[in-house]
């Protein structure tokens, strides 16, 4: 599956999405699937190198001098591997629910708690990434509006 979503600016450098992901309850296989992703929207690392950061991520987790996106919102392309989706299916969906959640009542930023919806949701989903951008902008609209 590939994901693709432009995730807004506000998210560089919070950590929020991947706390969330530690506090809530969810197999160790859905926590690593989402935790390279989150790493790499938190990191904002650069989109020449996510596929090589995610496919890799036990070595690259401490590494502090990745290359990083330039300044504004954070583009994720990544193609996951099917079967490590079809593995955490249905898990996911209680992840992002308790996730959301969490966020809302720790920290109250809307666009986090939309986003780590959001990303959880496609995963489950299977989305293309013409739908997964549009979820993801609605979500954020709904906050805005």
């Amino acid at each position: 599956m590939r994901l693709e979503l432009t995730l807004p600016a506000s998210l560089r450098g919070q950590t929020v999405m991947l706390d969330a992901l530690e506090a809530v309850e969810g197999s160790q296989q859905t926590k690593a699937l989402l935790r390279p992703i989150l790493e790499i929207v938190t990191r904002a690392v650069s989109s020449g190198i996510q596929q090589e950061f995610f496919d890799n991520f036990e070595r690259y987790a401490n590494e502090e001098n990745l290359p990083r996106q330039g300044i504004g919102a954070v583009t994720v392309a990544l193609d996951l591997p099917e079967s490590d989706l079809d593995a955490v299916r249905g898990d996911l969906l209680d992840v992002a629910v308790a996730g959301s959640e969490r966020i809302w009542q720790t920290v109250s930023d809307g666009e986090a708690a939309a986003t780590f919806e959001v990303i959880c949701d496609i995963l489950d989903e299977g989305l293309t990434p013409i739908d997964q951008q549009a979820l993801l902008d609605a979500n954020l609209a709904d906050l805005a509006g």
